[in-house]
């Protein structure tokens, strides 16, 4: 996982490639309650992971085990006297809670039974809400800090009333005036399949405060140590099981409001910093002993119930949606149901939150295996016909090999239930879907240092703009106008080499301009040898080049060669990097022939990928259109009209992420119209193949054959997501 760089009294632990769990930034709690407002050590953790563990609480730790102790008794007795009440997750876990908000809490503990565990629990409650309450005051007051300036104002507007604020214009305000829903859940498993409890979500509100799973016996009545099985997903899409120990007392964890009312406030100022929205998963392990269960707290915190819906035009609240969704489940509509969250595509259904939309429905999603014919195999989410990969129903079979779907390093994808290049192919290959391995990534005890030393290696430009999307890596262009009426630049990225780019967009692409773009594109290697199954060649060369996008085909094998005429070549371009950032540099009147224009605007692009050495995917983080005036020095963010085909998720060459993926709209997000849940699925077009490739050809035969597959740039659709995350009337799944 890559964490932020900042200083002590923040811990964090930097993952290598081979890593599988990683530790969470660490703040103790003299260092949240100091009042040093210069020192944006929270803003730091939270705009990279969206997490950070408060440690060193004052007696927390004690009030913390005594009331999950009492909590799981108390269960007990609820049960006993009111019969089992719990949820079934698909891997066998079985959920039993106690939730309230925070108004409701008198009436909720009016529910429990008359038992000596529970009035215990009762008694241990009020000071650790206490507690809880002065914890998250303190951090939002440190937030609201530390964010200050970046925000414009209100962050909210309320619908009119007779008392109370018509708006609320800091993180804190917001905060004070939320509504608080508070869960105990108790979880136990004794089935042993693999799934996952519950799959990667982020939570609806501002953000989730949360005690480490902790298991208990319930025999012995003492605690047995913690829960692991919590795993996140980082700006890279690379997924982590985070560790936690004893140390860690209250973690606190961003969700989707972050998107809905905070980073659509962001000021363009170079320093602004987004916030990262935290999308998460758990796996819980098998336990035998039915005398011990895992037990967790969390508190939710929701916006204001009066606060207008920005999403929604000023027409509804917060409150309004939430008695929405209470009624529409009373009334067990199993139908999709609108909610305020960042983006229009999001909607609520029975088990959480997806990002679902027309084209979702148009484009094959809904569809599954049975819906095929029989010239037809399921594979990426939709019938694919394999006519369209010079394959008939016999091809395979005569050849004694398997119709199977694939990518292009010969990995099989035996449910087709996954975004990427995947393809039907013949093949007897048993090699499950993996990732890109994951290049060496940022030192986060030396890179902080060396980030502005970075930046100032070259900075004698007259002009300079923060490009940086909110959760993304620091990102910056600075350009000057020449003399001779030249644009002389340097773009620079706080992040390590996979790729940079920087070009024209194309008005008439898709993809938002991607499609036809004029780049310049530097790599860690040279891309001549340039494989889909292998990647970058890492015997050549660091190289930059010019480049045009394929028109209809995103996918880097389809224009990896670059353009070596005399017109391109008369383009001075260089790259410069470290271990810690990157950055290409440039003068010229011209992109491979398409002139700037120097006394007006231009609709430019930029790209990066730190994760891998493939030409991979550049995230929902690293990439923007915009348009430049380069005398003035005037940067806008594009907005892309309603109807232009215009999703970010589907042109990378492989993928690694299954349908937990997020729909996530880049230009919305450098806009201000936020949807930054977690990262997009690596959704790409299908390959070119042929019917004759056996086991070894699979990979080899994608860079030379000509027929190309169902899906392009103009064959592109959204990724759908159930995020779990509607538990008592909307509540917390954790």
């Amino acid at each position: 996982m890559k964490f932020a760089p900042f200083l002590l009294p923040i811990l964090a632990a930097a993952a290598s490639q081979e890593d599988s769990f990683n530790y969470p930034q660490r703040l103790t709690h003299s260092a949240l309650t100091n009042a040093n407002k210069g020192n944006d050590i929270l803003l730091s953790a939270l705009s990279q992971d969206g997490l950070v563990s408060i440690t060193s609480i004052p007696n927390f730790s004690t009030l913390k085990q005594a009331v999950l102790r009492h909590f799981a008794s108390c269960l007990v007795d609820r049960d006993a006297a009111q019969g089992q009440k719990s949820v079934v997750f698909q891997d066998g876990t079985t959920r039993r809670s106690f939730a309230f908000a925070t108004e409701d809490i008198a009436s909720a503990m009016e529910d429990l039974p008359s038992t000596s565990s529970c009035e215990a629990f009762a008694s241990s409650l009020v000071p650790f809400r206490a507690a809880v309450d002065a914890v998250v005051e303190a951090f939002a007051r440190r937030l609201s800090a530390e964010m200050g300036s970046s925000l414009t104002q209100p962050l909210l507007t309320g619908a009119r009333r007779d008392e109370g604020p018509s708006s609320w214009n800091t993180v804190v305000e917001v905060v004070k005036a939320g509504e608080y829903l508070d869960h105990f859940h108790s979880y136990q498993k004794l089935d042993d399949r693999e799934d996952k409890t519950i799959d990667f979500h982020v939570d609806q509100g501002l953000f989730l405060a949360f005690t480490p799973g902790t298991m208990l016996d319930s025999s012995s009545q003492g605690v047995a140590g913690l829960s692991d099985g919590f795993s996140v997903r980082d700006l890279s899409g690379r997924e982590y099981e985070l560790m936690f120990d004893e140390g860690d007392d209250l973690v606190f964890m961003l969700g989707d409001g972050v998107n809905q009312y905070i980073n659509n406030k962001l000021t363009m100022d170079v320093s602004a910093k987004g916030l990262y929205a935290t999308p998460h998963a758990l796996t819980l392990k098998t336990y035998q002993d039915p005398s011990l269960s895992r037990v967790w707290f969390g508190r939710m915190i929701l916006p204001p119930q009066d606060a207008l819906v920005p999403s929604s035009g000023d027409a509804t609240t917060f409150g309004q949606i939430r008695r929405d969704i209470i009624q529409h489940f009373a009334n067990s509509d199993k139908s999709m149901v609108g909610i305020g969250c960042s983006s229009p595509k999001f909607e609520i259904g029975l088990h959480g939150v997806s990002s679902f939309s027309r084209d979702l429905q148009e484009e094959g999603h809904g569809i599954d295996a049975s819906m095929c014919a029989e010239d037809e195999l399921f594979c990426w989410f939709r019938c694919m016909p394999l006519a369209d990969h010079n394959l008939t129903t016999t091809t395979c079979l005569e050849r004694n090999l398997q119709l199977q779907c694939v990518n292009p390093r010969g990995q099989v994808l035996p449910d087709g239930k996954q975004h990427g290049d995947f393809f039907p192919a013949c093949t007897n290959s048993t090699d499950p879907v993996t990732a890109y391995p994951l290049i060496e990534q940022q030192d986060n005890l030396t890179c902080p240092e060396l980030w502005e030393d970075f930046v100032a290696l070259d900075n004698a430009y007259d002009h300079i703009a923060n490009l940086t999307l909110p959760g993304g890596a620091d990102t910056k262009l600075m350009w000057s106008v020449t003399g001779d009426n030249k644009i002389k630049a340097r773009l620079v990225h706080n992040d390590v080499f996979g790729w940079l780019a920087m070009g024209f967009a194309d008005p008439d692409g898709i993809l938002n301009g991607m499609c036809g773009g004029q780049i310049l594109l530097a790599t860690p290697y040279g891309t001549a040898n340039y494989s889909p199954a292998t990647g970058l060649d890492n015997s050549t060369d660091a190289m930059i080049g010019t480049y045009v996008i394929d028109s209809n085909e995103t996918a880097f094998r389809y224009w990896s060669f670059p353009i070596e005429s005399e017109e391109a070549m008369s383009t001075v371009a260089d790259f410069d990097t470290d271990d810690c950032s990157t950055a290409i540099s440039f003068e010229s009147n011209h992109i491979n022939g398409q002139e700037f224009n120097v006394n007006g605007t231009d609709e430019m692009i930029w790209a990066a990928n730190s994760a891998d050495y493939f030409v991979g995917y550049h995230g929902p983080f690293s990439r923007m259109r915009f348009t430049v005036d380069w005398r003035s020095g005037d940067v806008t963010p594009y907005a892309a009209p309603e109807e232009e085909g215009n999703d970010e998720e589907s042109h990378s060459d492989d993928s690694t992420s299954t349908e937990s993926g997020v729909t996530v709209d880049v230009n919305e997000i450098a806009s201000g119209l936020t949807d930054t849940n977690g990262d997009a699925s690596d959704s790409v077009e299908t390959t070119e193949e042929e019917s004759g490739a056996t086991d070894s050809e699979v990979s080899e035969s994608v860079e030379t054959k000509e027929a190309k597959s169902g899906s392009s740039c103009y064959n592109n659709y959204a990724v759908a997501l159930v995020l779990s995350v509607v538990v008592a009337s909307f509540g917390i799944v954790m």
